[in-house]
């Protein structure tokens, strides 16, 4: 992986932390973190918890200071509604007073962390905290019904605790448009759109080739991405049942034993692969197809760049990478009957699609724009 000599940041003499929420997996804010880790070498590192005390970035391994939570049994940290109530402290018991610029990767609380007056804390947005806002009500339906009322407490009191540490916050970067009017919507927060790196070097498209090596009846639809309930992959398991089309479904999670209840014998669950197995599965795939609302949407990035069209809902962050009829197929309802029909349409432009014309969409999605557009960012809130 590189870094681009003319972007590195002189900050020798300052002392940065990056400060994430946890690291648990590896997911599209975990790239992130690892930019910023290339962009700014002698940054500390902090999180709430994590499953490995390192975090290791081309070769360098750097330690991870965790919170007290980290200090908890992993019984209890599995469960959120345990873990909820402590985060607000858990975050503020970081010590910064040492630090002359703060950025936190954020999608929870860890935006929350109290530093002086005179540092600067610029806070890229993965997504405001998702539970506490626009999914605070499915968020609280998933608890017991004799204890959802302590839910709805607790929840009120953690989304003034979010509001107000968005207010401390210098400077906010949305990782899209999508986020970024969530980030007006809940936080009354200015901010600017700075989407995520994709390595466009990496992530292309095979030979003409390889990329039809697999025959037309092995070819495979394919989702990627956590088994959480907010991907909606099991609309897509029984569309594919209906429908009879081979699905392969990479990642793990809480709601893959129950999607495997329901899905046929053409699909396929992969719990985790390699950059290198996961840019084959991009290459060969028919289509990737994201029924969830995104944030973002990394996966659909990727898979463009590889030069596989996109079957989306046309929501979030997706809407702003896909283009309908050119570089995929985006729908509009988030329902199997939706899904069903976007994938017949998409079968009828199939051989319309343009490899070239599906990479080419994603560059300015690239790493070095990234790298460009945060050094821009981090150097003028320096200078202010």
């Amino acid at each position: 992986m590189i870094i681009y000599p003319d972007l590195m940041i002189n900050l020798s003499d300052k002392h940065v932390a990056i400060v994430h929420d946890e690291f648990t997996r590896r997911g599209g804010a975990e790239i992130v973190v690892e930019e910023l880790i290339r962009l700014l070498p002698q940054a500390m590192i902090f999180a709430l918890y994590a499953g490995t005390p390192t975090i290791i970035v081309d070769g360098q391994t750097k330690p991870i200071n965790c919170s007290f939570l980290q200090k908890l049994p992993l019984w209890f940290r599995r469960h959120p509604s345990r873990v909820l109530p402590l985060l607000p402290h858990a975050v503020e018991q970081f010590d910064l007073a040492e630090f002359d610029l703060v950025i936190s990767s954020a999608s929870g609380l860890c935006k929350g962390v109290i530093t002086r007056v005179d540092v600067p804390h610029l806070s890229y947005c993965h997504t405001p905290t998702r539970y506490l806002w626009d999914s605070t009500h499915e968020a609280i339906g998933l608890a017991w019904p004799g204890t959802r009322w302590l839910a709805r407490l607790v929840f009120h009191y953690l989304r003034i605790v979010d509001f107000a540490a968005a207010q401390r916050v210098d400077q906010f970067i949305a990782n899209s448009k999508f986020t970024q009017q969530r980030i007006a919507t809940y936080y009354g927060r200015k901010s600017e759109v700075i989407y995520p790196p994709i390595d466009t070097t990496f992530f292309t498209p095979s030979s003409e080739e390889n990329k039809y090596q697999l025959k037309r009846h092995d070819r495979y639809f394919l989702c990627v991405g956590r088994c959480s309930a907010s991907k909606k992959f099991d609309q897509v398991i029984k569309v594919m049942n209906k429908l009879n089309y081979p699905l392969i479904v990479i990642g793990r999670g809480r709601e893959q034993k129950k999607w495997r209840q329901i899905a046929g014998n053409k699909t396929r669950f992969i719990n985790q692969v390699n950059r290198e197995k996961l840019r084959k599965y991009y290459r060969q795939a028919t289509a990737l197809v994201q029924p969830g609302i995104e944030d973002f949407g990394m996966a659909t990035a990727e898979s463009l760049a590889c030069g596989t069209p996109v079957i989306a809902l046309g929501e979030g962050g997706v809407g702003e990478i896909v283009r309908h009829g050119e570089t995929g197929v985006l729908y509009e309802d988030q329902s199997e009957e939706a899904l069903a029909e976007a994938v017949r349409k998409f079968k009828q432009l199939e051989k319309k699609f343009s490899r070239g014309r599906l990479q080419n969409s994603v560059l300015h999605f690239s790493r070095y724009n990234w790298q460009r557009r945060m050094t821009d960012a981090i150097r003028a809130i320096l200078i202010d």
